[in-house]
């Protein structure tokens, strides 16, 4: 029984000191998985800042190029009031359009191009935080919503390459200043679109911000409440490994 004793009270000891420098490993181990997650994070949610402030400079732009075809859909309108050729004014509905072109649209697709490649960029660092941390559900509509306002924009593209097109000269003929009219309408409707769409995943964006952050925090809470029940248990084995200390003890007296 001595022998027993001996045993039990070697492993009891062994037991407590395992359970002491395992305590210590565990919120290592905690804080260095917190760390990654954070920096896994830290991806998507510099994404999402950059493609908010981005998002914002082409909400701006696009209130300029709605100023600049709203301008072009005015002289088209006197343009096409007009009963005789009038080629002051097909000349100054031709520096419109080239304006409009040039100008406000031009820049408004050099940010939106920007805009959407970090959307994407975006998408896909959420694809990568979901499939890593599965506490993080994205919802990925960003392609659809993308893909909408590029054809809308390539429709402005077409409409405007066709209006520049036509100089000055065939501006002036005879009913071309209806037709420039109608069609600088739909390009301001679609415009107006573009501004919707560019509204609706400015929302998505900040909702991924929310998101990220949501994710982020329960990924921490999730660390912590594991590290506290394992602590827990192994102070709950420590315990029970004093206890069969002291039961050796008493097996190991004469």
């Amino acid at each position: 029984m001595k022998v027993i004793g001996w045993v039990a009270s070697a492993l009891g000891i062994a037991g407590v000191f395992t359970c002491n420098a395992a305590t210590p490993v565990l919120w290592v181990l905690r804080f260095n998985l917190r760390s990654r997650a954070s920096a896994l994070f830290a991806i998507p949610a510099a994404g999402l800042e950059a493609a908010v402030t981005l998002s914002s400079s082409v909400a701006d732009w696009l209130k300029d190029a709605g100023a600049g075809i709203d301008a072009v859909l005015r002289r088209a309108e006197a343009l096409a009031g007009t009963d005789v050729a009038d080629p002051a004014a097909a000349a100054a509905l031709a520096a419109a359009i080239d304006a409009f072109s040039s100008g406000p649209y031009a820049t408004l697709r050099t940010v939106y191009s920007a805009l959407r490649e970090r959307a994407r960029a975006v998408s896909e660092a959420f694809d990568g935080a979901g499939r890593a941390v599965p506490a993080f559900a994205a919802t990925d509509l960003v392609a659809d919503r993308l893909r909408a306002i590029d054809a809308r924009m390539e429709e402005i593209d077409t409409t405007m390459a066709a209006l520049s097109a036509l100089g000055p000269t065939r501006l002036a003929e005879p009913g071309v200043g209806a037709m420039v009219s109608e069609r600088a309408a739909l390009a301001a409707e679609t415009l107006q679109k573009v501004g919707e769409a560019v509204s609706e995943l400015e929302v998505w964006l900040h909702d991924g911000q929310e998101r990220v952050a949501a994710a982020e925090r329960r990924t921490g809470r999730a660390l912590t409440i594991g590290a506290l029940v394992g602590t827990a248990l192994l102070a709950f084995a420590a315990g029970l490994n004093v206890l069969l200390f002291q039961q050796g003890r008493r097996w190991s007296r004469p």
